[in-house]
């Protein structure tokens, strides 16, 4: 059969492939020497002079990531046909990359890092058009492209609205899910959009990139029924406000934006806001916030393929990961074969043997300082201060005298008895004297004391000693629980190559990109943003878990996923994929075996010569030390002697520091909400609790966090 051809000025292409097909039209790949696609319409009526004003405004040149048609093609007879453009390979859907089930096929080797550059790109090339004088009207994430690289392309370039000095070509399309409050109900056939308007859908965009895939207007409501998302939005429900009662909650398991930079979270909010209707955050503050939160990205401390804000309190994937029994990030291994490196440290090495050699080093046993404490008795001071007795004659008199009376007169003994215990009672008056000197001295001599014998510790090598038993110990039990778990991981992977067959299976098919009855986009904005993109992630129990989905709505869904997994065929044979990752499990085992071998190798010596060490400085006196501890001893004896009660110790750094005094070290206790103490969260109305933050840039703050956390994660500044 003869292949089509299509003509620009007076070159002829052939058509090759097709590529891609929607309403409008069809996309085939061209034979050119340069990469180049034809859009062909279906119905080319009344296009021809918007593509022709495209050309002609030369966009394509101005906006080299977006599919501006570069010329305009036609039929052999002249007849309009669509229009040339760059081909766009190497790219996959933008849903691909944000949704977790998507990116463990096609995007294997994206992290956070990954998604925020991603993220920003889509900025970058959304200013490019607005540069250009366009407005793309209809911003959704089909038009978006993503390649392995992270650049990021946009296509459907016909459908934007541009302007010409003789005529305005309006975008006659667009998305409830992405459009602006005010625009809500609209008919875009007659309405002239503004960049402003497209920051909303950017603002979108890059909030479900950054939220694996959630939509920042899908929620729980509190009471009633969950309304429509495009009501959601023309109302400002943005429901990860964190100064707004919007009457719903975020999805379980979703982050707050106190884990993102406070900048972050103000562009959202203007963006999201009545208050930012007039003036959303453009696309270069967005470039400019995302590439400051790449470059504070760390390493979380729990899951090495977490990165998360430095400034972060605690790492919201892992906390995510719990809450949804879902992995996020999946470890990347570039396809190829894996060698297997052999350790000449493997071949001899005996862990009985080489732990018996490290427990027959003589380790000390005795941390405290060698010298004599001495004996002191009271001070000068102390003893000067001691309460004085002295004797009041007239009330021994007195006494006296009421004896004789009870002698002659025993009948008034209801008088004489109280004279008489009154007089000796007060035969003795006690000076009084200031206990704070001697207090205070107490304090500051103990504080000395326990800083000077903690950085004693340090200096003679006590700590660091024991620190270097306790990491060889801890080396020792993860050979051994490597040693027995290698195999017995790789039995258990093979045991269950079926549900992973079948899981990949089934992640490989989108909901989004299915024709399923009665659910739309709206549908599948709320169950991405409860977790549910692919077929894997369907079951019953979860989508009737979600606001709006019940028996019968959720039974298209589950019947879909069953007409799927009847297409599955289990691959008896191991693939090579499943080779390639038993392959990599055992690498890894080896490498963190090797790592050990060394560490407890050179365990040995290394814990001799620090031994060594410790004992020569325990045996020398160390002077400084023994004035700290003897100044201490007086400034106690000085309190024992005046009956002043010794206060309780102070806390120390040193988690080695031995223990001086009987008493417990005091602890500190977070502050208690009095009764009359009432907080409303901003985002719910509930009453909120005092609580500290555990690390990140307020580590060791209090704040007001909602009473109804996790369900709410709602804060407020102290």
């Amino acid at each position: 059969m003869k292949s089509e051809e299509v003509f620009v000025g007076s070159h002829r292409y052939t058509l090759g492939k097709r590529i891609g097909k929607g309403g409008e039209g069809e996309v085939f790949q061209l034979d050119a020497t340069e990469p180049l696609a034809l859009k062909r319409y279906t119905d080319n009526a009344s296009r021809e002079a918007k593509i022709s004003a495209m050309v002609n405004m030369a966009l394509a040149d101005k906006s080299p990531n977006v599919a501006f048609p570069v010329s305009v093609a036609r039929s052999k007879d002249g007849t309009f046909v669509g229009f040339v453009m760059r081909l766009v390979s190497d790219h996959k859907p933008l849903h691909d990359l944000y949704s977790p089930g998507s990116r463990k096929i096609h995007f294997p080797q994206a992290d956070f890092r990954f998604l925020v550059r991603a993220a920003a790109n889509i900025a970058r090339a959304i200013a490019s058009v607005h540069q250009s004088g366009c407005v793309i009207g209809d911003i959704n994430h089909s038009s978006m492209l993503v390649s392995t690289k992270g650049t990021v392309s946009l296509i459907d370039a016909d459908s934007f609205q541009i302007t010409t000095t003789t005529n305005q070509f309006l975008c006659k399309v667009g998305v409830p899910e992405y459009t602006c409050p005010e625009l809500q109900g609209q008919n875009f056939s007659l309405t002239l959009r503004t960049s402003n308007h497209d920051c909303f859908g950017l603002a979108i965009v890059i909030f479900q990139v950054l939220f694996m895939g959630r939509h920042p207007f899908v929620g729980t409501v509190r009471v009633g029924e969950i309304p429509p998302l495009h009501e959601n939005i023309k109302s400002y429900r943005y429901v990860y406000s964190d100064r707004r009662n919007v009457g719903m909650d975020q999805p379980p398991g979703t982050p707050s934006m106190k884990d993102f930079s406070n900048n972050l979270s103000e562009l959202f909010e203007t963006a999201f806001s009545k208050a930012g209707v007039l003036k959303r955050p453009d696309a270069m503050q967005w470039i400019t916030a995302l590439d400051d939160l790449e470059k504070s990205l760390v390493k979380c401390d729990v899951n090495p393929l977490h990165f998360l804000p430095g400034d972060t309190s605690e790492c919201p994937w892992c906390e995510m990961e719990d809450q949804l029994s879902t992995l996020l990030f999946l470890p990347y291994y570039p396809a190829g074969p894996i060698a297997e490196g052999r350790d000449p440290g493997a071949l001899n090495f005996n862990l009985d043997q080489i732990w018996k050699a490290i427990e027959l080093i003589a380790v000390p046993t005795s941390t405290s300082p060698k010298f004599n404490g001495s004996n002191p008795s009271p001070s000068a001071s102390a003893v000067a201060a001691k309460p004085k007795k002295t004797e009041s004659t007239n009330s021994v008199f007195l006494a006296i005298g009421a004896i004789v009376g009870l002698i002659f007169l025993p009948q008034l003994f209801i008088i004489w008895l109280p004279l008489i215990y009154w007089g000796f009672s007060k035969n003795t008056s006690t000076t009084s004297f200031d206990a704070n000197p001697f207090v205070s001295a107490y304090k500051s001599t103990e504080r000395r004391w326990l800083d000077d014998l903690s950085n004693w510790q340090r200096r003679v090598g006590l700590l660091d000693l024991t620190a270097l038993k306790e990491e060889l110990a801890k080396a020792k039990s993860e050979y051994r629980a490597l040693l027995g778990s290698e195999e017995a991981e790789i039995q258990k992977y093979r045991a269950d190559r079926k549900n992973k067959q079948l899981n990949t299976f089934l992640d490989g098919f989108n909901i989004a990109n299915a024709k399923i009855k009665g659910i739309g986009p709206a549908k599948q904005a709320v169950l991405a943003s409860y977790g549910v993109d692919t077929a894997a992630d369907i079951s019953l129990n979860k989508l009737l878990s979600i606001p709006g989905f019940g028996p019968e709505t959720s039974k298209p869904l589950v019947n879909w996923r069953s007409s799927i997994e009847r297409r599955f065929v289990f691959q008896q044979i191991e693939t090579e994929s499943e080779r390639q990752e038993i392959a990599r499990f055992r690498a890894s085992t080896q490498l963190k075996l090797a790592n050990l071998r060394k560490v407890l190798i050179a365990g040995r010596t290394n814990l001799e010569t620090r031994s060594t060490n410790v004992r020569n400085a325990l045996s020398q006196a160390d002077s400084a030390l023994k004035l700290a501890y003897d100044n201490f001893h007086q400034a106690k004896v000085d309190l024992e002697f005046l009956n002043i009660e010794i206060p309780r110790a102070p806390q120390t750094n040193s988690v080695r520091t031995p223990v001086v005094s009987s008493r417990p070290p005091t602890t500190a206790s977070p502050p208690r909400l009095s009764a009359s103490t009432y907080v409303l969260c901003p985002r719910c109305g509930g009453q909120m609790i005092k609580r500290m933050a555990r690390k990140g840039r307020n580590a060791g703050s209090y704040f007001w966090g909602c009473g109804r956390y996790p369900v709410c994660k709602g804060t407020r500044p102290i």
